[in-house]
């Protein structure tokens, strides 16, 4: 019983038949420039790392495909003088996980939402984006092969 368990715990919710997954190119409606590139890799780095899945190019046993629908940077406090103290960065990826295998959707077109809130004086808003798509790409891995 207890090696079952163990069994269990390593795939998480996972369907046994899938073991290989493609990453497709990450597609883009914002106008920041190679948000879905960084994160299509960023994604299949995360998938390699957690180690459920095979990445494959060809053969595969699913898919993942995801969309960069928003990305935003707004105030998120000020100052007593009213000078913008902290910036909240956002990104929305709209992603679907489909079963190649058994021609199903597992997630068809959900939304996954990331934002953080950084100091302009503390870092500039290309290092505070870098930890935002690292949470993002850690998120939709985990939804992808975990939260279903």
């Amino acid at each position: 019983m207890f090696f079952l368990s163990c069994s269990y715990g390593f795939r998480g919710s996972l369907p046994e038949h899938l073991q290989s997954v493609r990453v497709e190119p990450f597609r883009s409606r914002v106008t920041q420039y190679g948000l879905e590139q960084e994160l299509t890799s960023r994604v299949t780095e995360k998938i390699v790392m957690d180690g459920r899945l095979a990445v494959a190019v060809e053969g595969q046993d699913s898919q993942i495909e995801g969309i960069v629908a928003v990305y935003a940077k707004t105030p998120y406090s000020y100052t007593s003088a009213e000078v913008v103290e902290e910036y909240k960065l956002e990104i929305r990826v709209e992603i679907s996980f489909t079963d190649l295998l058994q021609e199903n959707d597992i997630i068809n077109g959900e939304s996954i939402t990331t934002w953080l809130v950084y100091d302009p004086d503390a870092e500039s808003e290309a290092q505070a984006l870098e930890r935002l798509l690292e949470e993002s790409a850690e998120d939709i891995v985990r939804r992808c092969l975990s939260g279903w």
